[in-house]
Formats: C-alpha cells, structure tokens, sequence
C-alpha cells in the first residue's frame, strides 16, 4: 500500500488541459499520473515500461505517446510532471507534520499517565468498601480480640448459673441486679449451643418448680420463654 492514500486532481484543470486527447490517450495519461505518483514522482523513459504503465502494446504506445509525453519532463533517462510532483511535496509535508504531531501527543500523554500513577502507588483507596473491610476483619480478628472474645464468653455462660437464676425479674417484678461471682465449683462449659440451649431451659424449670411449691401466683409463666429459647 503506498504512504501517500490519495492523489489530489485539479478536475476543471485537469479537462481543460487535455481537450486535445483522445479517450484511450486520456486513460493512458491518468495511469501514468498514478504510476508517477506512487513511485515517488519519477518514471524510467522506457518505451517498453510505459507502455506497460499505460497497458497498451508497445506498438499502440508508440503510435500516442508523443501526444502524451508533452505533459511530461524528461532528464537523466526518466520522466517527470510539473505539478504533480508539487502535489506529492506538499502531501508529504503534511504527512510528516501529522506524524511528528502525533509523536509529541503520545510523549505527552505518557508523561502525563507516569506523573499521575507516581502520587498513587502506595496510596490505599480507602474510597473502596472491600479494602476498608478487609482492614477491619484483620484487626478484629487479632490474637489480642480472641483472648478477649473468649474470656467474655465464659463471663456470660458462668451468668446463668443457678445462682443467678433467681436474680431475674418473674411476671414483671423488679429485682435487684445479679452479682455475677464467676463460675460454680464443678460447672462445665457446654460443648455446643445446643447444650447450653438446654441447660438454660432446665434452669428455667426448675426455678418454676420452686416458686410453684412455695405458693407463687406468678409461677408458670416463665415457661412461656422456653420456645423462645428452644435450639430447635
């Protein structure tokens, strides 16, 4: 493919200056023009050559060429058109400032995109949800918040032992806050939730069972919390 896309005609000069030429020479013309064009302005002054160019036989070439050659300039053995080659210069110029002006654009651009990565690259988007996530999951799953976690955890189981059971409020009645004393000589920590599901609801019974038997009107009514409590 040649680097010059398109050849620029001068349609009203280029009719006036062949009114004297037949179709065929016409034809003839208009390849040699695109010939000269593509090979850079110059065409070797071989009979045998243009009129391959102009695809004629030699002989046909012969009989139009010196009607044709008129247009051309012939020095050193080759040919050359006037302004045809003032065209191929001024494309070449704006083919060379359209490219230097595309070299410039892209060395700016990548300066540009450089200058603005170097501020960002240790930078962490804290404007994304998922790394300010990640950063508290880490944290809060430390070695410090496990130790911590765990001896909450058996502080809260020891405060449903039977001790405390009587602390909390039958039917409404207010009592006075639990003194939580740690866990109960013997106590074992349930193995799963189930498990202390189910001691939470014996205790509850029980207790029910004692205010029953002492005379309490109040009593049954806790029952009402064991579906809610029921692991199942």
């Amino acid at each position: 493919m040649s680097e010059r896309p398109f050849m620029q005609l001068y349609v009203s000069d280029f009719v006036g200056d062949t009114l004297q030429l037949s179709t065929e020479q016409i034809g003839a013309y208009m390849l040699m023009l695109m010939a000269m064009w593509n090979a850079g302005g110059r065409l070797p002054d071989d009979d045998a050559k243009l009129a391959r160019v102009a695809r004629l036989s030699l002989k046909k070439w012969r009989a139009i060429s010196a009607d044709l050659l008129t247009f051309f300039e012939r020095e050193a053995g080759e040919i050359g058109h006037k302004r045809l080659t003032k065209e191929l210069h001024k494309a070449q110029v704006k083919s060379e400032a359209r490219a230097a002006a595309g070299a410039r654009g892209g060395v700016a651009t990548a300066l540009k995109t450089k200058a603005h990565a170097r501020p960002n690259a240790g930078a962490l988007p804290r404007h994304f949800p998922d790394s300010r996530n990640q950063s508290e999951k880490a944290s809060a799953f430390s070695p410090e918040n496990a130790q911590h976690f765990s001896a909450h955890g058996e502080q809260e189981a020891a405060g449903f032992s039977p001790e405390n059971a009587q602390h909390f409020s039958p039917a409404g009645k207010t009592r006075t806050a639990p003194v939580f004393s740690g866990k109960k000589p013997g106590w074992q920590r349930p193995k799963t939730h189930t498990d202390a599901a189910n001691a939470i609801i014996e205790e509850i019974r029980s207790h029910d069972r004692s205010r029953t038997a002492a005379g309490d009107e109040g009593a049954g009514r806790d029952v009402l919390m064991l579906p809610a409590i029921r692991p199942d």
